[in-house]
């Protein structure tokens, strides 16, 4: 999948059925061999030349098909002989992408999506993978996914691993869990903070409308919410403006970052919540970005560079321990921990299939980096605290285990984007309009 020559049209579904494959996603969903947005950008930035209505096809196929395996697999059950645990890959794969367009989207024509499925079978399975589609286009209305409340049922109409249905269940109640998992198929515009350093709210609205754009603009001047247009606009290549979720935006805002001060950021790549920090601060006093892979800290570098940010400063170092020389020195701690990610769902539908207990070891490693973090803090500091999981023994249970081993440090409460947190903690669900988030506010009172 790589040279500078894009493929003709007809091979785009063969580009999808290899990046499917490398992916390796099993029979009724599983943990993949790979990410879904990587592998495709990888190919469309190794074919420059393809045509954007083929770019967005590919983009469609790939993530439409990642996000509804298990939906998939259960239709292909019920109409094959064979399960789907016993069909070559390939061709489940195949399977998969065909009836993704049969039954996902109006806008192929079902003899197209069937003809050019088939077109890439191998010959002693075209016959079965004709037979398939051609079911399904007859059947269609006939094919019931389970229903109920159930995880099991959940699990099937929404393409989620059944384990973290029943989860999100106890948690949130059925009726609440429906309409979270119902909001990852949502397709939500992108989010940008606006670059104060070089331009407000105003001007690049303008601009943005300018290039054909639609979006809102939340109360503040710092964000831009639900773009919506042909790719990424000039101001983002520019360093006018940088993608950020509103809700990762929100946290950093609960930081309260002043000019002069000296921010300490321990799990900062990519860099996002950094740059709000360093803009809030007017580019005035130091932002310190930890990240425990060196190889991930030139793109902080590099988008501070575009942005015009003068007050970063990289560090490779494992934010789990302390670090004696930033003991009592920072004014600001982010400490935007590793996490599950059930939040985020809709946007990494490889998350959908992974089962809680395989993030069971999490809520140690976050509570090390947190204790580790709260060393840098001087007296009267602030930290705060975030994830982009729904899961409280990584959210609020983390922060009550500081908590207790901490005395000197307490909730406060916050306000952000016109969201209140009086207690100190908030989390926002994916069917609020944001990614699912979770942030909590402490100070160290000596």
């Amino acid at each position: 999948m790589s040279g500078a020559t894009a493929p003709a049209r007809d091979n785009v579904r063969r580009a999808a059925l290899k990046i499917l494959g490398r992916m390796n996603i099993p029979a009724g969903g599983g943990p993949s061999d790979g990410y879904s947005n990587i592998l495709v950008d990888s190919f469309l930035k190794n074919n420059p030349d393809l045509a954007d209505a083929d770019r967005a096809l590919l983009s469609a196929l790939v993530s439409g098909v990642c996000e509804r395996i298990i939906t998939l697999d259960y239709v292909i059950d019920a109409l094959s002989s064979r399960p789907p645990e016993k069909l070559d890959h390939d061709v489940l794969n195949l399977l998969r992408i065909g009836l993704w367009q049969l039954g996902y989207t109006d806008r192929i024509p079902p003899h197209a999506a069937v003809n050019e499925t088939v077109s890439l079978t191998k010959k002693s399975a075209t016959g079965f993978v004709n037979a398939i589609l051609r079911s399904f286009i007859r059947k269609k209305d006939g094919i019931k996914l389970p229903e109920g409340a159930s995880a099991g049922a959940l699990s099937v109409r929404y393409s989620v691993n059944a384990e973290l249905c029943e989860r999100f269940i106890k948690e949130f109640g059925a009726e609440r869990t429906e309409s979270v998992l119902a909001a990852f198929f949502e397709r939500r515009g992108t989010d940008l903070r606006v670059n104060t350093l070089k331009t407000d709210a105003k001007e690049l609205s303008r601009e943005l409308e300018a290039e054909g754009f639609s979006f809102d603009v939340p109360p503040g001047g710092k964000t831009i919410r639900n773009l919506r247009g042909r790719g990424l606009p000039a101001a983002v290549r520019e360093g006018r403006a940088f993608v950020q979720d509103y809700a990762a935006h929100l946290a950093t805002e609960a930081l309260g970052a002043r000019a002069g001060m000296r921010v300490l950021d321990v799990c900062a790549c990519p860099g996002a919540k950094s740059f709000g920090a360093a803009l809030d601060m007017r580019n005035g006093g130091e932002v310190v970005c930890c990240d425990l892979h060196g190889s991930k800290l030139p793109l902080i570098r590099s988008g501070a560079s575009r942005l015009g940010i003068g007050i970063i400063r990289t560090v490779c170092r494992d934010s789990s321990v302390p670090e004696p020389d930033f003991a009592g020195s920072f004014d600001r701690v982010i400490c935007d921990v590793p996490c599950s990610g059930y939040g985020v769902i809709g946007k990494k539908p490889e998350i959908r299939y992974k089962e809680p207990r395989s993030s069971q070891d999490l809520p140690e490693l976050q509570l090390s980096i947190l204790n580790a973090a709260a060393t840098a803090l001087k007296p009267e500091g602030i930290i705060v605290y975030s994830t982009c999981t729904l899961l409280p023994e990584e959210n609020e249970n983390v922060v009550s285990r500081f908590l207790s081993d901490h005395p000197d440090f307490v909730l406060i409460p916050f306000s952000a984007g016109g969201r209140e947190a009086p207690d100190g903690m908030l989390t926002l669900m994916p069917d609020e309009g944001t990614d699912g988030f979770f942030t909590a506010r402490m100070i160290k009172t000596k």
